[in-house]
């Protein structure tokens, strides 16, 4: 008779992500690694269910890339819809010229909440980097990986 190991039940710690990532060289510039930081600690428990650092780091990345998409849809919800007062310049007699300087005014379609969901995408890429470079440390089949959090980004 045959037997299998048990399935290892030992979960990856957000303590054990945080020196991982800490660990990487080089370093990613400072605002991506606080935000990767960040997004270790405000994880659902569920994105860092896993035994090994490849599937976690993939976890988190899929996880973060549904914040960003979830990001993307409230700021549309929030838009004005077109034709609205907040467009009127639009529809303005002279063509849409504003009686007011805008010279230093952001461009459309940025701000704060689109540097916000900028930042989600890139530490999402990251931590998906991160989770084939994890995989390739831990001599992981990297196909399988990929299959993996494919499905994962379409459920």
């Amino acid at each position: 008779m045959t037997t299998h190991p048990a399935p290892s039940t030992q979960r990856v710690s957000r303590a054990s992500i945080q020196r991982w990532l800490l660990s990487r060289q080089p370093a990613p510039p400072p605002d991506l690694a606080t935000k990767l930081a960040a997004s270790v600690e405000s994880a659902p428990d569920a994105a860092l269910a896993g035994d090994r650092i490849a599937a976690v780091m993939g976890s988190l990345g899929t996880w973060l890339l549904g914040v960003a998409i979830e990001r993307q849809r409230d700021a549309q919800d929030d838009a004005p819809p077109a034709g609205s007062s907040r467009d009127a310049s639009a529809a303005a007699p002279d063509g849409g010229h504003r009686a007011h300087d805008t010279s230093d005014a952001p461009p459309a379609g940025s701000g704060p909440g689109q540097s916000a969901a900028a930042l989600d995408l890139l530490a999402a890429d990251a931590f998906l980097t991160y989770a084939f470079e994890a995989a390739s440390e831990e001599r992981d089949d990297v196909a399988a990986l990929a299959s993996h959090l494919l499905a994962q980004v379409h459920a």
